[in-house]
C-alpha cells in the first residue's frame, strides 16, 4: 500500500495533497484516535511534496506519505501530553524527537498526534483524560484496542493512516498491533534514537512503526536504513522457527491455540520457512525470575513517576495507572537480581536460538471487550497483566519482535509474533514478510 502510493505520487497519478484531505477527513470520522492534529502545517508541508513530485524531485521514499506519532514523542510546534493531564510538557515542542526528523528528511508529512495510555503504562490502551479510542475490529461490543501505542494501532487499522509511530516497553506496539489486526514492529533498543520521547523505562524503552501488512512495513524501516535496499531483502536460504513449549504457546487460551497451531502447520507447508517444535529453558528462567522478583518496568516507572503520587497530582491521574505505579512502589528493592541476571539470559536466548527465530502467539487471547477488562479494577489489573505477560517477558530479554495477522486473526485480532535476540532486527522482518505473503489455505479465512 505504501509503495503504491509512493508510486502513484511518481506518476502524478495522485497528489500528497489530496491524500492528505481525504486523511484529515478520515481522522475526523472516528473519535478519540489522536489527541491533536495540525492541519495547516500538514497542508504546507504536502503542498510543497507535490511540488517536488511535480518536478521529479522528492526528498525521500516517504515524500507525501502522512503520517501519525504516538503523543509521548515531541512534534515541534505540537503539545506532547504523554497521554496526561499531570504529566503533560506546559509549552509546544521546540523541536522534533530524532526519529520525527528521519522521517521528516524522507519527505513523511506529520499529521497528528495519537493518543496512548497515560504515560504509556498499561497494555488496555483506555484514557480516561482523552476518551478511549475503540478496536476498529469491534462489532457490536466494543473491543479494547490494546495498549500502550492505541491509537498509533487503531489509526492504521480504521485506514486513516497507512504508517503510524509507537513505543514498545512491555509490548505497547505489538498487543495492539495484534488485536487490531495490523502489523507491529518493536525495534532493539538501540535501533533508532530515542532522544525526545518520555521515558517509562530507560532500561527497555524501544521505538516500534505500525502498518497494513509486512510489505509496507519492510518499506517503511528502509527509510531509516538511508532508502537502500535492506539485508533482509537479500537474505537466501529459509528461515528457521522455534515453536517453544513453554507457557508462551502452552498457556494460550483454546481459541488462540487452535489458531495458532492451524497457523504453524500451514507454515509447515512453506519452502522458505522451516519449524522447528522444542523447549526454550531461557523463556521459563526469565519469566520466573520476574515472577519471584518483580519487573524492571515496574521499578523505573516508579523511579520516573512516583513523584505523581504526592499531593494534588495523584487526584488528576487514570486511577489503574496510579494503581500501577503505587504496586511498583517495593519493587525497587527487589528487582535486583532480575537487572543481574539479563545481560546472561539475552546472551542464552541467542545461544539456545541457535540461529533460529522465536515463533509463538502475540497475546495469549483475543481483545476483550472494553465493558469486562473495565468492570472492575481487579478486572483490569488482572487483564492488564495477562495481555502483556507474553511481550513484556520478550522485552526483558532484549528480543525485538513483528506480531503479524494472519488467516481470519486479522478480524479476530489475532497475532504470531516472530522475535530474535537483540540486533537482529531486519530477520524478524524478513520473516514477517514470508509469513504475512504466504498464501492462506480458503478454510482457514472462513473458518
Amino acid at each position: 500500500m505504501i509503495a503504491e502510493l509512493i508510486s502513484r505520487f511518481g506518476r502524478v497519478e495522485d497528489t500528497p495533497t489530496g491524500v492528505l484531505e481525504d486523511v484529515l477527513r478520515r481522522i475526523q470520522e472516528v473519535d478519540h484516535v489522536f489527541i491533536s492534529v495540525a492541519p495547516a502545517e500538514a497542508r504546507e508541508r504536502a503542498a510543497a511534496s507535490t511540488e517536488r513530485w511535480r518536478e521529479g524531485r522528492p526528498a525521500g521514499c516517504l515524500d507525501g506519505l502522512p503520517v501519525a506519532v504516538k503523543d509521548c514523542i515531541d512534534v515541534a510546534g505540537m503539545p506532547t501530553t504523554n497521554g496526561s493531564v499531570v504529566d503533560a510538557s506546559p509549552a509546544l515542542a521546540t523541536r522534533d524527537a530524532e526519529i520525527v526528523q528521519i522521517l521528516r528528511a524522507s519527505g513523511a508529512v506529520m499529521v497528528g498526534k495519537t493518543n496512548l495510555s497515560e504515560l504509556a503504562f498499561s497494555g488496555i490502551g483506555t484514557n480516561p483524560h482523552f476518551g478511549s479510542p475503540l478496536n476498529p475490529l469491534s462489532g457490536s461490543e466494543p473491543l479494547i484496542t490494546g495498549g500502550s501505542s492505541s491509537g498509533s494501532a487503531a489509526a492504521v487499522s480504521s485506514g486513516q493512516v497507512l504508517l503510524a509511530i509507537g513505543t514498545d516497553t512491555s509490548g505497547s506496539v505489538r498487543v495492539p498491533a495484534a488485536f487490531c489486526g495490523v502489523v507491529g514492529y518493536k525495534a532493539s533498543e538501540e535501533r533508532f534514537p530515542r532522544n525526545g520521547v518520555r521515558t517509562l523505562s530507560p532500561t527497555l524503552d524501544s521505538f516500534g512503526l505500525l502498518a497494513p501488512n509486512a510489505t509496507d512495513l519492510a518499506f517503511a524501516v528502509a527509510t531509516f536504513d538511508s532508502c537502500t535496499a535492506p539485508p533482509y531483502a537479500q537474505a537466501t536460504g529459509p528461515v528457521r522457527l522455534v515453536v517453544p513449549d513453554e507457557e508462551v504457546v502452552a498457556d494460550a487460551d483454546p481459541e488462540v491455540s487452535a489458531w495458532f497451531q492451524d497457523a504453524v502447520e500451514e507454515l509447515e507447508t512453506h519452502d522458505g520457512l522451516r519449524i522447528e517444535r522444542r523447549p526454550l529453558p531461557v523463556l521459563a528462567e526469565a519469566q520466573e525470575l520476574m515472577d519471584n522478583h518483580g519487573t524492571l518496568v515496574a521499578a523505573e516507572a516508579y523511579a520516573g513517576y512516583g513523584q505523581l503520587l504526592q499531593g494534588a497530582s495523584e487526584a488528576l491521574l487514570d486511577p489503574a495507572v496510579a494503581r500501577r505505579i503505587r504496586s511498583a512502589s517495593a519493587v525497587g528493592s527487589t528487582v535486583g537480581p532480575v537487572r543481574a541476571r539479563m545481560s546472561a539470559l539475552r546472551e542464552r536466548v541467542a545461544v539456545e536460538l541457535a540461529g533460529g527465530l522465536l515463533l509463538c502467539p502475540t497475546v495469549r487471547h483475543a481483545p476483550p471487550s472494553l465493558s469486562v477488562v473495565t468492570a472492575s479494577a481487579d478486572a483490569f489489573d488482572w487483564w492488564n497483566a495477562r495481555i502483556l505477560r507474553t511481550t513484556m517477558l520478550l522485552s526483558y530479554l532484549g528480543m525485538p519482535g513483528v506480531s503479524v495477522p494472519r488467516g481470519d486473526g486479522r478480524r479476530r485480532g489475532l497475532g504470531l509474533l516472530v522475535s530474535a535476540p537483540s540486533g537482529h532486527d531486519h530477520s524478524v522482518i524478513r520473516a514477517a514478510q514470508l509469513l504475512d505473503d504466504m498464501p492462506k489455505k480458503p478454510h482457514q479465512e472462513n473458518r
